[in-house]
């Protein structure tokens, strides 16, 4: 679901570097792991220790209410310190997985760029950089284990201290003739298979404040609505596409730089089939087929054609074509009705053959219509 939602966000948003390549799939890998990992053999610990701790509680009371009374008021402090833990690693957890996030970064442009740092000869630069990335996780990572092992010593700190509270009620108790030796030791144990559970479930606080950070981290993804929505079904079509494109007082703006302008009331209109007649030969038509669009680097040119994509939505302004606003227009058909091939291409990691299939089966089907 994630993933999905990922490819169908606008493209603005991956122009954020919070959203880069590295970033995004960090987030994929590590953040459903750390949940898997949590709704898996962890729920179902935390389940047992509650039910334990319940099953306990009630067999002390039903044993001997004053002793289980005495012991009882003593448990919360296994409690108090499963819950400073927690209040710990919340903030380490969420400080490293922003360092990994940033490492990985480091690490994927370092691979897909591989050739351009080899032909520099700067692979001891990039392996220093990612070291130098990673010390903040690791210092942070030494932090939570410091904090994680402090707390679940306090914890048995305080269990056996329970313990020694209770042989020491319970010999008061019996000596003054208000219970037994075997309702002593049945209490006790009791509640110990309480403080137990207590105590396990404070051990699993350092995988809960990952969880949690990993979790508002993934929701902010599947709560988020693309502005521009390829997935989006609503729109019109035009049944025969001319090709007749005009950019009526176009301003824009890209998201990550708000105070460069690219266009100023950019007027521009592009026909389809116009007919012109050569100089000096009266009976010779030649109708335009390509249109050019030429500049400088960074006039523009490239954001028309993201422009009349959708890529990016203009400031103000209205781009149609043959006389229809492209936002009306369905979005996944417009950009089907476009070819575009990039000054860098891209080739993905898969095989191009069940591609080749299905035009080999549609020319086949083609041919016999």
């Amino acid at each position: 679901m994630c993933y999905e939602k990922v490819v169908y966000m606008e493209v603005s948003w991956f122009d954020d570097p919070e959203h880069s390549s590295g970033a995004v799939g960090a987030r994929l890998s590590t953040d459903a792991a750390s949940l898997r990992g949590v709704v898996g053999d962890a729920l179902g610990l935390l389940v047992e220790n509650s039910a334990t701790a319940i099953a306990g509680l009630c067999i002390a009371f039903v044993a001997n209410w004053q002793l289980a009374l005495i012991i009882l008021v003593l448990l919360p402090l296994l409690g108090l310190t499963g819950y400073v833990q927690v209040k710990f690693l919340k903030g380490f957890s969420a400080d490293a997985k922003k360092m990994y996030e940033d490492a990985s970064q480091v690490a994927n442009d370092a691979v897909g760029s591989i050739r351009t740092i080899a032909s520099f000869c700067a692979e001891e630069k990039v392996i220093e950089l990612y070291l130098k990335k990673c010390e903040g996780p690791i210092k942070t990572g030494i932090r939570r284990g410091l904090i994680s092992g402090i707390g679940f010593g306090l914890s048995f700190f305080f269990l056996f201290s329970v313990y020694a509270c209770s042989f020491y009620a319970g010999a008061r108790l019996v000596a003054t003739g208000k219970t037994t030796f075997s309702v002593v030791f049945r209490v006790f144990f009791a509640l110990a298979m309480t403080a137990i559970g207590v105590s396990q479930s404070g051990s699993l606080a350092p995988n809960l404040g990952k969880v949690k950070s990993s979790a508002a981290s993934i929701f902010a993804i599947l709560d988020r609505k693309s502005k521009i929505d390829s997935s989006d079904e609503s729109g019109t079509t035009i049944e025969n596409v001319k090709g007749e494109i005009e950019l009526r007082h176009v301003s824009f703006k890209y998201p990550t730089r708000p105070d460069v302008p690219i266009f100023q009331d950019l007027c521009l209109t592009i026909h389809h089939g116009k007919r012109i007649q050569v100089s000096g030969l009266t009976n010779l038509n030649y109708v335009i087929r390509t249109v050019a669009l030429v500049g400088e680097s960074g006039s523009g040119k490239s954001t028309v054609v993201s422009l009349l994509q959708r890529f990016y939505d203009p400031d103000s302004g209205h781009i149609t074509l043959d006389g229809v606003g492209i936002q009306k227009l369905r979005l996944k058909w417009l950009r089907q009705q476009m070819g575009l091939v990039s000054q860098e291409p891209v080739l993905f990691n898969d095989t191009i053959e069940p591609t080749l299939h299905m035009e080999r089966k549609g020319m086949q089907r083609r041919l016999k219509l």
